[in-house]
């Protein structure tokens, strides 16, 4: 026994790890989220390819992170124990929490990847290449930062474009990714436009310095390693330093992002030595503190978990304003409907292409930013109202005016005009009632957005100037 411990006890202590996230740390809103994804099975969804639906489509709130959780302890089971032991050393790993996340995904999927091009490397035949297109399209499905890992591998392996099995793989890949593809045209693009365009905002070289900061803190055996390890794990850290330094710089970045650097960790030179071992031991006792609620919430990390959502009264239609987080995390925890709302220029989400489910009935709407009453020992207000779906109303422009059905736009509603730039909110201008036309100046050196609201609360539709 004794003897096994000792040969096994980085894969202990990462599955000891696993199983305390597991039961110790409540579901996030992240995951609220992706789980509410599963309720509609589609080709796409608004912020990421797929396959969190897909997978979340076949669990429920008692199960939700089953699935996730036994694929991770596939990966560690089978995973060399000099292996584990370098990843529990480097701190950045311990972002990896096993949950129901694409980051979950997107590192497996990654690590199939790369175990299915070093099979083709050594044996270039055609269920090779076939196994390795698959592996590159799972890895599509699960999140677009698997590019910089296919962009890496071609460049670290430059020579190999001559192998003629290597284009059946991207075939394979290209087929398997069409349907995805096929859903993003009929939907505009949308998912690509979000992250390449409405992420970012106010440029900032102060965000690029929190975030090469932490990335250095969280990563530094790698970086420190850099010299020695392989082409295409060089290029893999410069095109996603490079590609985050300028979300950064933009004022979009997560810091989560870089987990996609767990696939370079096999490639670093590291001891098992006692230093090596002891430094991996504290690194999993801070790990293991932050199961402790107090200690989260001196962190400010319980906005992740959102505890306020369980007081809320399930009895009444509810709706959140501006954050799809909180409408996901009440749907998790009480399996009834609810909705975010948002107004222009807010993040969007999943729930903008859904529809709204209390068309034209009286509802709850909470909010963190204190329009209404204040719900006691809480920090949402709240405002009740009847509130109406008017994102399918059809509209045209003629000569510069807008035209539509003012019979389709309930009392109540009034026009209002957004002006952005560069990501900001300058203006809001309430113009007129929903049933007269609406007359404004447009600004072409500006971004904005005629829509209909009620008493400030958004309606659904967003016209583009």
């Amino acid at each position: 026994m004794k003897e096994f411990l000792s040969q096994n006890q980085y894969r202990i202590l990462t599955i000891l790890l696993l199983l305390g996230n597991f039961y110790l740390l409540p579901v996030t809103a992240d995951e609220a989220y992706y789980f509410s994804w599963g309720k509609h099975i589609s080709w796409g969804y608004f912020d990421h390819p797929p396959l969190i639906g897909w997978i979340t489509s076949l669990t429920n709130s008692s199960t939700l992170r089953i699935p996730f959780l036994f694929a991770t302890m596939l990966f560690v089971i089978i995973t060399k124990e000099q292996l584990l032991g370098k990843l529990l050393f480097v701190p950045g790993v311990h972002l990896l929490l096993g949950g129901a996340l694409p980051d979950t995904l997107i590192v497996l999927s990654g690590f199939l990847v790369i175990y299915s091009f070093k099979k083709w490397l050594s044996d270039s035949t055609v269920i090779n290449a076939v196994i390795l297109g698959i592996t590159v399209a799972v890895l599509g499905y699960s999140k677009f930062h698997g590019i910089l890992l296919v962009l890496s591998l071609a460049i670290g392996f430059w020579s190999k474009r001559g192998e003629r099995s290597l284009y059946l793989a991207i075939v394979v890949a290209a087929i398997a990714l069409t349907p995805y593809l096929v859903w993003q045209s009929e939907n505009n693009w949308i998912t690509f436009n979000y992250h390449f365009k409405e992420r970012f905002h106010t440029t900032s070289i102060q965000s690029v310095i929190e975030f090469f900061g932490i990335t250095l803190l969280l990563w530094w055996p790698i970086l420190i390693h850099f010299k020695k390890i392989r082409l295409w794990a060089k290029s893999l850290v410069i095109l996603s330093l490079v590609l985050f330094g300028l979300g950064a710089y933009k004022g979009s970045v997560e810091i989560h992002w870089s987990l996609i650097w767990i696939w370079i960790i096999p490639e670093i030179p590291l001891r098992n030595s006692s230093i090596v071992r002891q430094m991996t031991y504290v690194l999993v006792l801070i790990h293991c503190l932050f199961w402790i609620p107090n200690v989260r919430r001196y962190f400010n990390l319980e906005l992740h978990f959102r505890p306020e959502i369980y007081s809320l009264d399930t009895n009444v239609n509810t709706v959140f304003l501006d954050s799809y987080q909180d409408a996901a995390l009440f749907e998790y925890e009480t399996s009834k409907k609810s909705y975010s709302l948002a107004h222009p220029g807010i993040r969007l989400s999943q729930y903008n292409l859904t529809s709204y489910p209390f068309n034209g009935k009286q509802v709850v709407v909470y909010n963190r930013m204190g329009m209404g009453k204040e719900l006691s020992d809480s920090p949402f207000h709240f405002v009740q109202d009847t509130l109406y779906d008017l994102s399918k109303i059809t509209y045209s422009w003629n000569s510069g005016r807008l035209e539509i059905d003012h019979n389709e736009i309930p009392l109540g509603y009034n026009w209002v005009l957004y002006s952005y730039e560069n990501g900001e909110q300058l203006n809001r201008k309430v113009i007129c009632e929903g049933q007269t036309d609406p007359i404004f100046n447009r600004d072409t050196h500006l971004s904005q957005f005629l829509t209909l609201e009620k008493n400030w609360l958004p309606s659904g539709l967003w016209i583009p100037l």
